[in-house]
């Protein structure tokens, strides 16, 4: 991983499983990842339907493709002859429950190009039977026109696997005061009301 947000979403995607193989969609809370939460995504797998698609994106990835992504196909945004490896990828985040990295070009309305990095996560099965996988998508650079040239379609360049660190690696759970929590090596003491991604979605 290259981007700085992608990094800290998979560090606080592994400090909150604990060991576990995914942590639960419920013990996310939008104000731990604040400074990335508008590069974030969660992605629906319709098992009865065959499908995969936005449940959540965050308004700079909206932006960056100049509409709402609430809703559509996540494979509406890649090309036509990639549709099968990203169809691949996302289907190893939710049967194996490991994490994947896509490395791709995006492109622009008016032929511009930017290199960007996505990292999809899996979560806990939900009730209803439908999985759901945490993701984040951001661009190497942020270049003067984007937002405003919206990108049209995804070109893969890469997908791996990435191995998050054994149990054993994690640092064991430390016992903290009410209404805080850990991130990494840091305390986070709650302040005002904030609304939890169980709740948005």
């Amino acid at each position: 991983m290259r981007h700085g947000g992608s990094r800290k979403l998979f560090d606080y995607w592994n400090t909150l499983r604990a060991g576990r193989t995914a942590p639960e969609r419920s013990e996310i809370e939008p104000s731990d990842i604040r400074s990335i939460l508008g590069d974030t995504f969660i992605l629906e797998v319709s098992m009865q339907f065959r499908t995969v698609s936005f449940r959540l994106a965050g308004t700079r990835l909206c932006a960056a493709h100049g509409r709402e992504l609430k809703g559509l196909g996540f494979l509406a945004l890649w090309s036509e002859e990639d549709n099968y490896e990203i169809a691949r990828s996302v289907a190893r985040v939710y049967r194996d429950m490991t994490p994947v990295l896509l490395s791709y070009t995006a492109q622009s309305a008016t032929g511009r190009a930017l290199d960007y990095e996505a990292v999809i996560l899996p979560l806990a099965p939900a009730a209803d039977g439908n999985p759901r996988l945490l993701g984040i998508a951001t661009p190497r650079s942020s270049p003067y026109w984007l937002g405003a040239d919206s990108i049209v379609s995804n070109s893969l360049r890469n997908s791996r696997i990435i191995e998050p660190a054994p149990p054993e690696l994690l640092q064991e759970p430390v016992a903290l005061p009410r209404k805080s929590r850990r991130f990494g090596h840091l305390t986070v003491l709650d302040g005002g009301k904030s609304e939890s991604l169980q709740e948005r979605i």
